[in-house]
């Protein structure tokens, strides 16, 4: 609903160069790299790909509200950009989490189909945000962050019905190809050193 108004709030509202609004959109991949990488290594360490997911959203939600607060400090980019920065990085960390769920428990088969929803979802993406233009014209920016806020925190609701599907430590698929011994491979072992013998200790009968 927001993120397309975002470049004319930082010109408009905070006063700040085209030059310096480019800059931001140059920081923000690389945040979003940053917090992407922080986000696997969580989930991988036990504490779950949702939870995860969760956690991300939960800060970039408490982020964007903390903006909508400070928007009185607005003309001071050095309270509302970093704030920004933290918000877009974390919120959009979590889609190589999200993929690898899809990945994981839809079957191959319908794997398409759940993509080519995203389609639809962009189409949304564009209607809220001529929602948004709309409320930012009529109220202002700070009214359309808020209800941005509120719209994707009711999302955690969404993803709470995914904590009893998806464990928190994923069980790892042991190889089901039988293991050959390694004196089938490299020959006879020595029992004492668990080395390879050069030359086995029988010569082969006739």
């Amino acid at each position: 609903m927001t993120v397309k108004f975002f470049p004319l709030f930082f010109k408009n509202d905070c006063g700040m160069t085209p030059t310096g609004v480019q800059i931001i959109y140059v920081l923000v991949p690389i945040t979003i790299a940053l917090f992407s990488g922080v986000g696997q290594k969580l989930a991988a360490a036990g504490f779950g790909r949702v939870q995860t997911i969760m956690l991300c959203k939960v800060f970039g939600v408490s982020a964007l509200l903390s903006m909508v607060y400070l928007i009185k400090f607005r003309s001071r980019w050095e309270v509302i950009v970093p704030i920004y920065l933290f918000r877009t990085g974390i919120m959009n960390s979590t889609y190589p989490l999200e993929e690898s769920i899809l990945m994981d428990y839809v079957p191959k088969q319908r794997r398409a189909r759940w993509k080519s929803l995203e389609s639809i979802a962009q189409f949304g993406w564009c209607g809220s945000a001529a929602l948004g233009g709309y409320l930012a014209d009529k109220y202002d920016y700070g009214f359309t962050f808020g209800i941005t806020a509120c719209i994707q925190g009711s999302a955690l609701f969404v993803w709470a019905f995914l904590l009893p599907i998806i464990p928190r430590v994923e069980q790892k698929v042991e190889s089901t190809e039988p293991r050959a011994d390694k004196g089938t491979i490299n020959g006879p072992v020595d029992e004492d050193t668990g080395t390879n013998l050069k030359e086995p200790l029988l010569e082969p009968g006739p």
